[in-house]
């Protein structure tokens, strides 16, 4: 269950090219054994740059660039912010095992802090909570007031909007402590961030488990960089809808993948093609399905299996 809603977080750590964002992410968790109670991570762009847990209680760099670029000292100096807010999410976890009554069971809190800038210089940020998969308190950057997503958060909402230094320390820590290590990272990482890495595409079909029910189509597209993708299948040329997509997902080296599927009838004689638009192809580039083969690329070893032809 961890592992599900951690993965899920940094899934959804995604950002426009126009916009560089980092998102900073603690998660406390409750009856969960053999796993550190607090984890950390940072994510640039949809990259994890840094990582940190209760059991090691240092900060580490995940990213080859950030281990070069950046000395002892640095990573000492986060590894002391880290403990400080590992602190203070344990505490708004007991505080919300407390308002809600909950003495057992498994139970996560995520804490989410987030800065995206785009490049005409426009801020825009925020902090939530949230407990058990869904919102509790978050924070109105621009009224700098607290509020409640859920009725047990109300008091937690009126204790933090009353605390004035507890509101000037995070407009502090957005708005400013976030800002330039955002700026910092991304002088870091240039070269990292500004690589532009193709999309590797394989197409391949599931049979029914029965005969009455349709075939399907799944579009495969990985190991591409930067995140921004547009994926479409197409019926003789013309757009369809998918049945299913499992959304931009990371992979181990920081780049991406999506995978898209459609339904169609066994014997269908249309053509059908998946459509790729990335800023790294010079145009949209399609592949198509050519039943009853399956037209695939070289894999993405380090993250997918290579698709059998059908």
């Amino acid at each position: 269950m961890f592992l599900i809603l951690f993965s899920i977080s940094l899934c959804f750590s995604w950002v426009s090219p126009d916009l560089n964002s980092l998102t900073v992410i603690y998660t406390v968790t409750f009856g969960i054994e053999d796993f550190p109670q607090v984890t950390g991570a940072a994510i640039v762009n949809g990259v994890q740059t840094g990582y940190y847990d209760s059991n090691i209680q240092r900060c580490i760099p995940r990213q080859q660039f950030m281990a070069e670029y950046f000395k002892t000292e640095f990573w000492d100096h986060l590894t002391e912010k880290a403990k400080t807010h590992t602190n203070l999410a344990k505490q708004n976890l007991n505080t919300i095992m407390k308002s809600t009554n909950l003495t057992s069971g498994i139970h996560i809190m995520q804490w989410i802090k987030s800065v995206e800038i785009s490049e005409d210089g426009t801020m825009k940020r925020w902090m939530n909570q949230r407990f058990d998969g869904k919102d509790y308190v978050s924070l109105d950057p621009d009224r700098m007031r607290w509020v409640a997503t859920n009725p047990n958060a109300v008091k937690i909402k009126e204790d933090w909007d009353n605390d004035e230094s507890w509101n000037k320390f995070w407009k502090w820590h957005l708005e400013i402590e976030l800002v330039e290590r955002l700026k910092n990272y991304l002088q870091a990482g240039k070269e990292y961030f500004g690589r532009k890495d193709q999309p590797e595409v394989f197409i391949s079909k599931s049979e029914p488990n029965s005969q009455y029910k349709p075939l399907t189509l799944s579009c495969l597209v990985t190991g591409f960089y930067p995140v921004d993708i547009e994926v479409t299948w197409l019926r003789n040329g013309e757009v369809m809808s998918e049945t299913q997509s499992s959304g931009l997902r990371p992979n181990h080296d920081g780049s991406h993948q999506i995978q898209k599927e459609i339904e169609i009838n066994a014997g269908d004689e249309d053509q059908y093609s998946c459509q790729i638009e990335h800023s790294s192809l010079a145009e949209p580039k399609l592949h198509q399905w050519d039943s009853p083969s399956v037209i695939y690329t070289t894999a993405h070893t380090s993250d997918v299996p290579v698709p059998e032809p059908s």
